[in-house]
């Protein structure tokens, strides 16, 4: 064990710490109490052993400033003294001391109470060894939200190493607004015993040392005690979770290779704004690509999904931002134009679009040139349908219409008879 003795007699101390390196110990020996409070900021020791009548600062005023730097785990603290009243002894104890000796010394009796002190640091040091261990970080925080424990998950979770935290209030672990509003909820709960969160597992937002903002789940704990109530927080980090979640959640809306909408996203907008009481005039504008089939014949699959990436690309470049810009899958994709003014507003968009996609496409690592042109079908809301089946149904008719007129054409759908 590491042991730190106090002792103002040098050659008692001398003698002390002979006898406790024989047993195999490591001992740090200081003259008086206000070296041992220092001693103790810098080598958190073991076991500390402490003569009540020294000079500068006495036993047991060392013993209260050291117990009242509230380290998380318990370093055992035992009384050497002469006197052996009983007002000092219990002067000692309330100071937090945990037992006291008597001089002059009985070694006999020291080492006892050095065994009986190293059984229950070892319970302790298992116990902490399990807590360092679990998945879920461990943090505790005192009434005033001070921390007062951080086990290894912690760390691993938020980047601080516990010196850097203990004794520090926990809203350094929250990003705003959260972290002004820390020391206000937890006034409100004591006073009003309302919990958000005790007793109540939520997902909330983290801080991490360097400033990253995170996913995590937390639950907190209280417990009760007769100088304050201690709260036990159990953090779990779930930016992976959450990451996978935000892409399943994109892929059932988003075409996998172009990342353009899919689909289900256009059925979704298109629900949308023909629900209203007065629907908006849309224009949807269906895709069909003109030569795409002899880049993948020629050239290959991954050419052909390089070319589809890249009138994705330009698509999105040549509209309002705006503007709905989906793949419905092959070479088919559609543009939905929001409120526009007419039938010739949406046709001239078509023909920007073509002429978007005529440049020469530098595909591959061989930079392979390939040409594509497109055939669009157009349909407005209103004036070919109020739903989304009809409209995209007149829109593709009209498309049909563009490829059998001999292809790189816009044509207008059949308005509703």
């Amino acid at each position: 064990m590491k042991i730190l003795l106090a002792e103002d007699s040098k050659a008692i101390g001398l003698h002390i710490s002979r006898t406790l390196e024989d047993w195999g110990h490591t001992v740090t020996f200081v003259l008086d109490g206000r070296a041992a409070v220092d001693a103790y900021r810098r080598e958190r020791p073991d076991l500390i052993l402490l003569d009540v009548v020294m000079p500068e600062m006495d036993g047991i005023e060392a013993t209260r400033q050291i117990k009242a730097l509230g380290d998380d785990r318990w370093v055992p603290l035992l009384l050497i003294t002469a006197l052996n009243t009983t007002e000092e002894v219990v002067a000692g104890l309330e100071a937090g001391a945990d037992d006291y000796l008597t001089k002059p010394i009985n070694f006999a009796v020291l080492q006892a109470r050095i065994n009986v002190m190293q059984r229950i640091k070892l319970i302790q040091d298992s116990l902490f060894g399990v807590l360092d261990n679990v998945f879920e970080g461990i943090i505790a925080i005192n009434e005033r939200g001070l921390i007062k424990t951080f086990n290894q998950a912690a760390e691993k979770i938020f980047g601080y190493r516990p010196a850097e935290v203990i004794g520090q209030n926990v809203k350094m672990l929250m990003p705003q607004p959260y972290r002004d509003e820390h020391d206000g909820y937890l006034a409100r709960y004591q006073a009003e015993q309302t919990p958000h969160i005790i007793g109540i597992g939520r997902k909330v937002k983290g801080r991490r040392r360097n400033g990253d903002v995170f996913p995590m789940h937390l639950s907190v704990t209280e417990i009760e005690r007769d100088h304050g109530s201690l709260f036990i927080g159990l953090v779990r980090d779930i930016s992976a979770e959450e990451a996978a979640r935000e892409k399943i959640e994109f892929l059932a809306m988003h075409d996998a290779l172009t990342g353009l909408p899919n689909r289900t996203r256009l059925g979704e907008l298109l629900d949308q704004r023909l629900c209203s009481a007065t629907p908006p005039c849309d224009a949807i504008l269906f895709i069909d690509l003109d030569g795409f089939k002899p880049i993948n014949d020629n050239h290959g699959h991954e050419i052909g999904d390089q070319a589809l990436i890249e009138v994705a690309r330009r698509l999105l470049a040549g509209l309002d931002s705006e503007a709905f810009v989906g793949r419905l899958g092959g070479d088919e994709f559609v543009v939905v134009l929001l409120d526009v003014s007419g039938p010739q507003a949406a046709i001239d968009a078509g023909h920007a679009i073509i002429a978007a996609l005529q440049p020469a496409m530098q595909l591959g690592p061989e930079a392979i040139a390939c040409r594509l042109g497109a055939s669009i079908g157009v349909a407005l809301g209103g004036m070919h349908g109020d739903t989304r089946t009809v409209l995209l149904t007149a829109a593709d008719s009209a498309m049909y219409m563009a490829k059998r007129a001999g292809k790189g054409r816009v044509v207008l759908a059949q308005p509703l008879v």
